[in-house]
């Protein structure tokens, strides 16, 4: 960005995690994390490219007509992994007996 621009980004929740989140924010700059279920879609709009969301994500970005998660600390997120872990022992133990 050139001096007296602000960058702002958002992405959609998914397998990749916060870690993008997380780089960007570092670098100083507004980042969101956007549930799926939670951005607006056009009725019969079922058609889906990575090119269309992208377009759609920015316009709706620009406009403030996305809705936020919550986004976990590192600590925060360890300790769910660690939990989801621990969960998935218990149902794989339980099939074993």
């Amino acid at each position: 960005a050139r001096s007296g621009h602000e960058l702002r980004f958002c992405y959609e929740a998914g397998p990749c995690g916060y870690g993008i989140q997380r780089q960007i924010a570092a670098a100083g700059h507004e980042c969101i994390v956007v549930a799926p279920s939670l951005i607006p879609k056009k009725p019969g709009d079922r058609i889906k490219t990575d090119r269309r969301d992208a377009n759609d994500l920015a316009k709706l970005h620009r406009a403030g007509e996305l809705t936020a998660v919550w986004v976990p600390n590192q600590a925060h997120e360890a300790i769910r992994d660690l939990v989801r872990a621990r969960l998935a022992a218990v149902r794989t133990l339980r099939k074993a007996r």
